[in-house]
């Protein structure tokens, strides 16, 4: 084992220790690095960013906090995975994977009720991890924060071109400002979070994004 752990890539090391691990009750652990990304992410989207140490994810998953660093050197580390595994997961994705010719207006009705009927199945109303997320660490001068300050333009200047992408499309106005109507866009997405928390129904969340879509200019095609 230790012959294949000097050899084995950095996700494959995490699975040999999370397996050679027992618990109190001798039976080996059989968790992943996936596993203990999805379990993590779930404890920073419950509880916030500054209520998690590794102490309190090894607890979760029965392991020993030097498990952790094996892989994650910190907390930070481990949260930005997350925040990474998060946001593949998300119906946001498909805003990045527009196609030329694609209809943007249908695209964001589409997006738009995926995020609705998420938010909706939540009994916990815990809304978005990255919107919370920025709201809670946004103003931070570290290198976490500036990581999230990053994250947050990459997502303004996609959402920026794709309003050029609809604007070319005769989709909008020619005299559209893009950057300005991406803000718009996604301040309602942050709204839209906040309804969410509140424990609004799916039929509600609809009705406010379908509204919004059709009075900046969008039709469901």
């Amino acid at each position: 084992m230790i012959v294949l752990y000097a050899f084995a890539t950095k996700s494959e090391r995490v699975t040999m220790v999370l397996m050679m691990q027992t618990n109190s009750r001798g039976r080996p652990l059989t968790f992943s690095r996936q596993d203990l990304i999805k379990a993590a992410t779930e404890l920073f989207w419950q509880e916030g960013y500054h209520a998690i140490s590794l102490n309190k994810v090894a607890h979760k998953m029965g392991l020993n906090r030097s498990s952790l660093y094996n892989s994650f050197k910190t907390k930070e580390d481990l949260f930005y995975e997350c925040l990474e595994y998060y946001s593949s997961k998300s119906p946001t994705v498909k805003l990045t994977q527009y196609k030329p010719g694609q209809s943007v207006g249908a695209l964001l009705y589409e997006v738009f009720d995926e995020i609705c009927a998420l938010r909706s199945k939540d009994k916990q109303n815990k809304g978005c991890l990255i919107a919370n997320t920025f709201h809670e660490l946004g103003n931070k001068k570290d290198a976490l924060g500036k990581k999230l300050l990053k994250r947050n333009h990459q997502k303004i200047e996609s959402m920026t071109s794709l309003m050029r992408h609809a604007i070319e499309q005769k989709e909008l106005p020619n005299d559209t400002d893009a950057t300005m109507m991406a803000h718009i866009i996604l301040s309602f997405l942050n709204g839209l979070n906040v309804r969410a928390k509140s424990g609004a129904s799916v039929q509600e969340l609809k009705d406010m994004s379908h509204l919004f879509l059709d009075k900046i200019g969008f039709t469901k095609k």
